[in-house]
């Protein structure tokens, strides 16, 4: 049972809600100082855990007495502080304990009331069960009272006439009272005996809080889950705010590996998503869920299902049509029974992806009742060379005898089982949305290979798989061993595997969808392709895929891929001397491996999750440009110019976006797949105009790294034209002569709407200042004029237009908080009061908090200054950085993904060495120690594209302010001995070797070149 799923929770009172265990510990060691004879052991703090936490007061003071050999008459409760009985000593404890109340007062602890607040949000009826008679008194004196419908005091245990705990029935009376029954009820206890009492009575889940019981003594008492602090009850996908895992993976199941990262045990839904496999084109999820139905297994680019967003009061201009990621059948699931029976769990289990091979691969070994193994290995390969082909391969070894294995390979497309969830990071199953079937589209006449078509029911876009598949068998003798080589049909196969041999089988598999013509969906629902939706087209086509795979063999197709990655990594590698053993370096390379896999074929775009999941819906957000592309733009310029490509083929939709928001030019969506805008919370999504800038500032940084001034006259000069527009009519001038931008939110969630976002207007001022570079840089580069001039003509721009906007760029509004000494976040961000960070600390806030509870303080979800800072470097003195930097960071939570990098960047630069470090290491180990509990959605692309800017422009120094002005100056970490990486500048590659010495340049390719290094010029 969950917190969420229960109907009531009965919350002790003492330790659990407010802190009275230190004014009753300091009650009962006063009334035994007093009463406890010399010739016997004084009584200790240990005596109150042992004898008298969770008890009745009576029962405490006989269970202190018996502990000491001494007995005193019960007395009863009228009996008065000085009578020599129990009921005379349990009262004179009571006085005691009422005047340290009034003498010191009681706060309670600081998550309480947000816990409360919470459950009582979410419709939980509370009470409180202690067997203090002060219960009302002390939830007075601590201003809680009123968050519970019931007490059940030792006032009214006494009444009733029910035993205390450890028995359970005062909670039993306080869940009757409720009308809950006691499964429907959750037991919140600190005490030994207040567990026992929850587990006893067959509460639904008891919570033990360790306030010094002890975490493990408390799980022996019967507590289902035990926490630190009450906000861990109710946090459920959070983000730490600190890294409170262990400081390493465990070896022993995560062996440190330069080129591989390994799992020694049986994976589960998070293990799917790290060992996942793709080519931009096709994403096959590892091992690890529960099964491999639609959505837990392959995935598409662009294929996706539409629907109807349904708004609960609409208004012109909101987003209508919804977008999500739509799975298609996996074909790389294979379920085993031995000689009739289904296999049971392993006794062995390993899951490995190779960073060289580009394969990823789980092995288990299984043990029969008389004591045979067997050996059953699962590869998987998405061909990172070919958009469409992908090789399966199943190995079954049997070292000890003959078996015969049946093999249900079918090709699995069964409903996703995917639960709706309030967490808006993760993907929600919408009525309607889904595949079908389409039988008649499905060639028939082939021999060998099969075909299947699929439809999605609303976008109408269809994608192919086709499948051919082959056994590989050999005998037992390793002397002679002899290979048979077979066809199989697709869905059942019948395999004898001989003693000390083995059955290899190979799954060729081609799938086809066709392109997204991203320009949005004109009426209803049916999106629109390049290709149209004519199927036929598409199974020749994967016919022949396969007829070409099948040719070129097994080896051939690892072959190629091997070459690709030792392509991929002369030019991508960063190579890290940490000095702790490997760790670092490999978790380095396992996520610049997740952006070489993710953006290896780029046909539509780069989701937030690549094809790794199905969070975030699939959708593309602005994570593509700021985090991303400076990857691809440095090391792999002709793939970041796709990229920027299918922005351009964007430029329809958002023309037609500008202008229905009342704006010229063009407005790109800010969450997307097919062109259309795909947010249906306006504040956080729409109004987030920045998407414009970062799309023009990363265009102009490919553009002057790379020196494509082909893509810039052809393409370039039309996003930067249109989003110069959409600046213009956006902003306007004020009474101070400052140009002025309004009614925006910038990249930090936590703040919306707001006038003059530092980011958004310093971004939209590169924005307005790149147009005009790029007219100057085309009429140069061209001596004809003819490419500037049909720009000129296509787009309806002239020197007059070149003013207006060098004019605006001029007077940007930069806020500035004088008081302070910083640059504000927006106009009315000082002004705020600060978020209430200790009594307030659910994580992710965006879970747990309206959003107006959260958008009227100071508080961040991520960097926004601190961002600004990096990417416009050149524009910032270093004592600005280090002001804003030092303001910020302790408003930040990180709830982002995103954050962590441009922290450690920062952190790096200012000279916050252990913040760079523990910053670099959030974002590091962001998916592979599960840091915010959704890993099992998919790949954080942003963070590992975030990790090679921690890297290279972090500890590595380089800052290049969009393209314009490229330096190296490195803060190396302590005990780091070297940092290697490779910069593609202009044609020229350039392998930098950053030490506690210096800075070393190597020029591996390409015409010299000078470079800054540590502010000055060196040649290359």
């Amino acid at each position: 049972m969950k917190i969420v799923q229960s109907l009531a929770v009965l919350f002790d009172l003492d330790g659990v809600l407010v802190p009275t265990v230190r004014l009753h510990k300091a009650a009962w060691k006063e009334l035994f100082d007093q009463v406890l004879p010399e010739d016997v052991s004084p009584y200790g703090d240990q005596d109150y855990f042992d004898y008298v936490d969770g008890k009745p007061r009576y029962d405490g003071v006989s269970a202190v007495l018996a502990s000491r050999g001494m007995d005193l008459p019960q007395g009863n409760p009228a009996d008065g502080p000085t009578v020599r009985s129990i009921c005379g000593l349990g009262n004179r404890k009571n006085a005691i304990f009422e005047r340290l109340l009034n003498e010191e007062g009681i706060e309670p602890y600081p998550d309480t009331v947000d816990v409360l607040r919470h459950l009582m949000g979410t419709g939980k009826r509370l009470a409180v069960v202690s067997s203090s008679r002060n219960a009302n008194t002390v939830l007075s004196a601590a201003g809680i009272r009123n968050f519970f419908d019931i007490i059940v005091d030792g006032n009214v245990r006494a009444r009733e006439g029910l035993k205390g705990k450890p028995a359970p029935d005062t909670y039993a009376f306080a869940a009757h009272l409720l009308g809950v029954r006691p499964e429907e009820a959750v037991v919140v206890e600190d005490a030994l005996s207040g567990v026992a009492a929850g587990r006893a009575g067959g509460f639904g889940m008891v919570v033990g809080v360790d306030r010094g019981a002890g975490r493990q003594a408390l799980l022996d008492s019967g507590a289902d889950h035990v926490v630190d602090q009450l906000i861990e009850m109710i946090q459920d996908g959070s983000a730490r705010a600190d890294l409170a895992r262990p400081a390493d993976l465990d070896p022993t199941t995560y062996p440190v590996d330069p080129w591989a990262l390994i799992e020694n045990k049986e994976g589960d839904s998070n293990s799917a998503t790290l060992f996942s496999v793709s080519n931009g084109n096709i994403g096959v999820r590892g091992a690890g869920d529960p099964s491999r139905d639609l959505g837990s297994g392959t995935f598409m680019s662009g294929f996706h299902d539409t629907f109807t967003i349904k708004h609960p009061e609409t208004a012109y201009g909101f987003a209508r049509v919804g977008q999500v990621i739509q799975g298609v059948p996996d074909a790389s699931d294979f379920s085993l029974s031995l000689e009739g029976y289904p296999l049971g769990s392993p006794v062995s289990a390993s899951q490995k992806v190779d960073f060289r091979r580009g394969i990823s691969s789980y092995v288990r070994r299984y043990r029969t009742d008389d004591g045979a193994d067997l050996f059953v290995t699962v590869e998987r390969m998405v061909c990172l060379f070919d958009p469409h082909l992908a090789l399966y391969t199943l190995i079954i070894e049997s070292p000890d005898r003959t078996m015969t294995v049946d093999v249900d390979a079918r090709i699995n497309g069964n409903a996703p089982r995917r639960q709706v969830s309030n967490d808006p990071r993760k993907s929600n199953l919408v009525d309607g949305c889904g595949i079908h079937e389409v039988l008649e589209d499905a060639d028939g006449d082939q021999e060998g290979p099969v075909c299947h078509v699929y439809r999605c029911n609303n976008s109408q876009m269809t994608a192919v798989l086709a499948v051919r598949q082959y056994a590989e068998s050999t005998d037992g003798d390793p002397g002679a061993r002899s290979m048979v080589t077979s066809a199989l049909p697709e869905d059942v196969w019948h395999l004898r595997v001989p003693a000390g041999g083995r059955i290899s089988v190979r799954r060729y598999a081609a799938y086809r969808s066709p392109s997204i013509l991203p320009v949005g969906v004109d009426c209803g629902l049916v999106v629109r392709t390049r290709e149209g939706s004519d199927a036929r087209s598409m199974v020749l086509a994967c016919l022949e895929d396969l007829d070409s795979a099948c040719h070129r063999g097994a080896g051939g197709l690892e072959g190629a891929q091997r070459s690709w990655l030792e392509d991929f990594w002369r030019r991508g590698d960063v190579q890290v001397a940490a000095g702790d053993g490997g760790r670092i370096q490999q978790v380095s390379r396992w996520e610049i491996f997740q952006l070489a896999q993710a953006t290896a074929q780029v046909r539509n775009g780069v989701g937030a999750k690549g094809l790794s999941g199905s969070g975030y819906d699939g959708h593309y957000f602005w994570d593509t440009e700021i985090y991303i592309l400076p990857f691809l733009t440095y090391t792999d310029p002709a793939r970041a110019r796709a990229i920027l490509h299918y922005r351009h083929e964007m430029l329809p939709a958002a023309r037609r976006r500008a202008a229905i928001m009342n704006l010229d030019g063009a407005l790109f969506p800010w969450r997307t797949i097919n062109g259309e805008e795909g947010s249906a919370y306006f504040p956080t999504g729409t109004a987030q105009y920045h998407i414009d800038a970062d799309i023009a500032y990363a265009l102009m940084q490919y553009v002057l790294v790379s020196g494509d001034d082909d893509y810039l006259g052809r393409e370039g000069i039309d996003i930067l034209v249109e989003t110069a527009r959409m600046w213009a009519s956006l902003g306007s001038y004020q009474s101070d002569g400052r140009f002025h931008i309004h009614s925006v939110t910038g990249p930090d969630e936590y703040t919306a709407l707001v006038d003059d976002n530092l980011y958004t207007n310093q971004m939209a001022r590169f924005n307005l200042m790149a147009v005009i570079q790029a007219v100057h840089r085309l009429d140069e580069a061209d001596e004809t004029g003819e490419i500037l001039a049909q720009a000129r003509q296509r787009l309806g721009f002239g020197d007059e237009d070149l003013k207006i906007w060098k004019g605006m760029a001029e007077a940007m509004f930069m806020p500035y908080a004088n008081q302070e000494g910083v640059h504000a976040q927006d106009a009315q961000f000082m002004n705020r009061p600060k978020w209430d960070f200790e009594h307030c600390p659910a994580r992710p806030l965006l879970l747990y908090y309206h959003p107006l509870a959260i958008y009227g303080h100071k508080v961040l979800k991520q960097t926004d200054v601190v961002l600004a800072l990096f990417l416009l470097s050149s524009w910032f003195t270093p004592e600005q950085k280090l002001a804003d930097f030092d303001y910020y960071d302790p408003l930040t939570t990180g709830d982002s993904t995103l954050s962590a990098a441009s922290q450690s960047i920062l952190a790096a630069e200012v000279g916050r060495k252990e913040l760079a470090m523990d910053y670099f290491r959030r974002s590091l180990f962001a998916d592979v120690f599960n840091l915010h509990d959704n890993t099992e959605d998919g790949i954080h692309l942003a963070a590992a594209g975030g990790v090679w800017s921690t890297l290279v422009c972090g500890f590595g120094g380089m800052r290049d302010t969009g393209g314009t002005a490229i330096g190296i100056d490195p803060r190396l970490p302590d005990g780091w001995t070297s940092l290697e990486y490779t910069l593609l500048i202009r044609g020229t590659s350039i392998r930098v070797t950053v030490t506690p010495e210096g800075v070393g340049l190597q020029r591996m390719s390409g015409p010299s070149m000078v470079l800054n290094v540590n502010g000055h010029p060196r040649q290359v």
